[in-house]
């Protein structure tokens, strides 16, 4: 990458390269110039007669403007241009001003820092938190400076916003391999620290994800064309695996985002190691879109998204990781749930370990959060182990659960009113303004997800029977297995799929893939569950009927309740 980056919806500045110690600096960088003849351009196609007179001045003397408005008054300033000394051109300039703010504000803006190999994470970080809140206290203190000269008033209300970047990325080197087709992947933009400012508001071309992916038996990276600049690597654990996600700087937002739903890893935990899983977000090869390959040779997972704007979504990130993760825990003879698990603690000490499957939008999550609530004064705590996607194993004959993720992705409307912003200090929110709007929100810690979880029951999520409501246990596992296996669910309009739809066991992310292989450890899993005597049934969240998004998960989690504590 250059010294920055400028595309229709993104900023990335490489602070490195470029300095900014100064409100001049700013007004004298390279960067600065490219915005503001971005904003120019924008305005005189909106033809605002108010503004006609600001496009005549030169990009030049506009910006030598600015930096004389940072050291004189306005009135010795107005002096080189005679048309700013009229009081109605002087608030027209004001108005300009605050728009070409605004417009620098609608950037996703983002901040490169380069480190050594021999730096550590920790100084890495201060220093990163401390050019994020310095750029953005030079870019406020620049707009501030500026309009209170124009407006020849101070300013009494002040909105400390993050003004200058929303995320800073801190990066390495790390020449994991020197084995082809690998050698095409980057391996000097390693991520090894984030730096956000949340409330973090990303917004996408698309809304839904689409399709299934597919096997491939070729390895695309021998084929593809890659621009190692144009990536940066994210280190992440998808459940036990060494992830490295490859994102494109077109998608940067995600490379943010993935840090609040995966556990980051220190660069001395992946410092040139091979990874178990490789995704590459942003190819340009439409025919490998949407598409996986095991290399046995080496034992890796490989994943690939294209970067057309229909992929310009993070459930195209969230789920290929997962399908790797999956098909990989498939080959390895363990069973892939997509569910949530929780463990619940009651009043007097009793806690239960729940699992509850079903495809998205079956009512998973939101059953567990109306927990919270119909379970106050008889619930101590609820604890997430996953909410969505975990992993059974059989550990000395019993059935052990553990997760993949730190984090829940959400659908904003089926949480219980107003929860997600009590997190939204530490909430990632994804296009809020529409629908299928979601939010990442913190879920649990690392080292408790990937613990060896007993399972205590488990429940497949139905959100469409209008008939049935509450709890239902199976008398046999063989009647169980098939509900399960058949993965009925109404569409949620949480992906392109409409209507009543049914999935191999509400698992499209490895099992549909490899159904063979999965109908066998379904066999084996469900047996287990029965000598281990672990109930197992349907819970009707309701949640796809109309009028019942809140209501349902609410009756279910009530039934549940009184399920666990008789």
């Amino acid at each position: 990458m250059k010294n920055y980056l400028l595309d229709e919806t993104s900023f990335i500045l490489q602070f490195n390269r470029i300095p900014c110690n100064s409100e001049s600096d700013i007004l004298s960088s390279r960067p600065f110039q490219l915005v503001l003849r971005r904003y120019l351009q924008h305005t005189k196609k909106l033809e605002n007669p108010d503004f006609k007179w600001i496009l005549k001045i030169k990009q030049s003397d506009l910006i030598s403007i600015y930096k004389a408005l940072l050291v004189w008054p306005y009135e010795e300033v107005v002096q080189r241009l005679d048309a700013l000394s009229h009081r109605l051109n002087r608030y027209h300039f004001f108005l300009f001003t605050e728009e070409f703010y605004n417009y620098w504000r609608k950037f996703e803006r983002y901040g490169f820092l380069s480190r050594t190999r021999f730096d550590d994470d920790k100084s890495m970080n201060k220093r990163l938190i401390n050019i994020t809140e310095s750029f953005s206290n030079l870019v406020l203190n620049l707009y501030r400076t500026v309009t209170e000269k124009i407006l020849d008033r101070n300013y009494h209300l002040l909105r400390q916003l993050p003004a200058g970047t929303q995320a800073n990325l801190s990066l390495v080197s790390n020449p994991w391999t020197y084995d082809a087709p690998y050698t095409k992947l980057t391996d000097n933009r390693f991520v090894t620290g984030i730096v956000i400012t949340p409330p973090l508001m990303i917004y996408s071309k698309s809304n839904t994800r689409t399709g299934i992916f597919k096997e491939v038996f070729n390895n695309p990276l021998k084929d593809i064309d890659l621009h190692k600049n144009d990536y940066v690597v994210v280190a992440i654990k998808v459940g036990p695996f060494l992830t490295y996600a490859y994102i494109h700087n077109k998608f940067m937002k995600y490379a943010v985002t993935l840090g609040s739903l995966f556990e980051m890893v220190s660069f001395e935990a992946y410092k040139d190691k091979k990874p178990d899983l490789i995704y590459v977000y942003g190819i340009h090869e439409s025919n490998y879109d949407g598409t996986y390959y095991h290399d046995k040779e080496n034992d890796i997972y490989a994943g690939f998204v294209s970067i057309d704007d229909k992929n310009d979504y993070f459930g195209y990130v969230k789920k290929m990781l997962l399908t790797l993760h999956n098909v990989k825990m498939i080959h390895e003879k363990k069973l892939p749930i997509h569910g949530a698990m929780f463990r619940l603690q009651l009043k007097g000490g009793q806690t239960k370990h729940v699992v509850i499957i079903g495809d998205s939008g079956a009512g998973k999550s939101e059953t567990i959060e109306s927990l919270r609530v119909v379970g106050e004064g008889k619930v101590t705590s609820i604890e997430i182990i996953y909410d969505d996607m975990g992993t059974f194993d059989i550990k000395d004959g019993k059935i052990v659960s553990y997760g993949t993720e730190i984090g829940a992705f959400v659908r904003l409307d089926d949480l219980d009113q107003g929860y997600a912003y009590k997190q939204i200090d530490r909430a990632v929110f994804l296009n809020p303004n529409k629908t299928n709007a979601r939010v990442v929100l913190p879920a649990a810690d690392y080292e408790f997800v990937m613990k060896e979880h007993k399972v205590d029951l488990l429940l497949y999520a139905n959100n469409y029977d209008e008939t049935k409501s509450g709890l239902e246990i199976f008398d046999a596992s063989d009647d169980a297995a098939k509900v399960f296996e058949e993965g009925k669910r109404k569409a949620k309009g949480t992906t392109s799929e409409v209507g009543m739809t049914s999935t191999y066991f509400a698992n499209p992310f490895g099992p549909v893939q490899h159904e063979d292989l999965t109908k066998e450890l379904i066999s084996t899993y469900f047996n287990k569950l029965k000598d281990n005597n672990i109930p197992v049934g349907v819970i009707y969240t309701k949640l796809a009927l109309d009028g019942y998004e809140q209501k349902g998960p609410q009756e279910a989690a009530l039934k549940l309740l009184e399920y666990l504590i008789k």
